[in-house]
């Protein structure tokens, strides 16, 4: 086995062997790293998975047309209130006349 080889032993029984392309090129940093300890096993799970499932607070069908209803409530509100024009909005023009020298920058 060549250095900073990986062999990963599945639980199904069948195991992968991998060897880094870097051991070539720079097999100093190949060095054995020892034995890892092995992962303590998993908690065992209830048989009722239900239990563990969190529940909606209602259902995608009650979202969207809550959704729906809002969105439609919010046009009719927009449509309700009078709309200002844009030249309603334009500042109003001095009253003095324009002189002809353009600005100081």
């Amino acid at each position: 086995m060549a250095d900073g080889t990986v062999i990963w032993d599945l639980p199904g029984g069948q195991t992968y062997v991998t060897t880094p392309g870097s051991a070539l090129l720079f097999p100093a940093l190949c060095t054995p790293t020892g034995e890892l300890p092995l992962a303590p096993a998993p908690p065992t799970r209830c048989a009722n998975r239900e239990g563990m499932m969190p529940l909606r607070a209602s259902t995608r069908a009650e979202n969207r047309a809550h959704y729906i209803a809002q969105e439609r409530r919010h046009n009719h509100q927009a449509r309700q209130t009078p709309q200002t024009s844009w030249a309603t909005t334009q500042p109003t023009p001095p009253d003095h006349p324009p002189d002809d020298e353009p600005p100081p920058f």
